[in-house]
């Protein structure tokens, strides 16, 4: 396989990230790969799971929103926002669906947390997304869930800002982020996902409640497909279960795309 970093542009900012192609001649399906929090292509999970789809025929792309922690991307993620993230994905569908290697109508996404959310969101407007991918989604944007998962939100709102401790450093994020975020209704977008989704979510997440994937499954398809990862937490760190998760997701886009 073939790894090479690349970008795009939105809004008139580079967007980077990593490409991965098979070996060979022809054209390739292809998915596209979402990071959660803070997150982003560092991320071993992120990798692993872009080298299996690879190894099985398919382009992965993988990128970053913002300029922390790899500095591939010129968003500042002070700035994080759903909305923001929505348009940064479509740009990045655009990007890969135009690659002359690419199989257009075959084209997958998945997301993890945030990620999840966004893809959730995004999945319903744009037709190019045959199978879609859910890891461990943040779909229940409320205070209330969101006081679980990152603490007094009221705090937050005082402030304006809210500083998290990541494993890169500090990461500042206004306020904006949680009111842009209740705009969003998951859920309902959820409710109007056409091409066939696999959601599946840890029973040890201490960060994103299992009820958020259960209730989210009531809003999709009967046909649809939920695993639940027993003895998984949020980040699938657990021996076995990057593998594992990595598996669902490769086995599901080879049957579906």
């Amino acid at each position: 396989m073939k790894v090479e970093q690349t970008s795009f542009v939105f809004e008139g900012k580079k967007i980077g990230g990593f490409l991965y192609v098979p070996d060979g001649e022809g054209k390739f399906p292809a998915v596209v790969l979402v990071h959660g929090f803070g997150g982003g292509v560092h991320e071993p999970k992120n990798k692993f799971m872009c080298e299996q789809l690879c190894a099985e025929g398919f382009v992965a792309f993988m990128f970053d929103f913002y300029d922390k922690p790899n500095g591939l991307s010129e968003f500042s993620i002070e700035k994080t926002s759903v909305t923001l993230q929505l348009g940064v994905l479509r740009a990045a569908m655009d990007y890969v669906c135009g690659l002359f290697f690419v199989v257009a109508g075959r084209v997958g996404l998945s997301g993890h947390s945030l990620g999840g959310m966004t893809v959730l969101l995004y999945t319903p407007t744009d037709n190019r997304v045959k199978a879609l991918v859910v890891q461990s989604a943040l779909s229940d944007f409320k205070e209330k869930t969101l006081s679980h998962t990152w603490g007094n939100i009221t705090n937050w709102k005082e402030r304006g800002y809210k500083i998290f401790d990541k494993s890169w450093g500090g990461m500042n994020v206004s306020y904006n982020f949680v009111a842009d975020g209740l705009t969003h209704d998951v859920y309902g977008a959820a409710g109007r996902i056409k091409c066939p989704v696999l959601v599946f979510h840890g029973d040890k997440d201490e960060s994103v409640q299992l009820e958020q994937s259960e209730r989210l499954m009531k809003s999709l398809k009967k046909m649809d497909e939920f695993v639940v990862l027993a003895g998984s937490g949020h980040t699938y760190n657990e021996k076995g279960m990057k593998e594992k998760t990595t598996a669902l997701l490769v086995d599901f886009m080879k049957k579906k795309l």
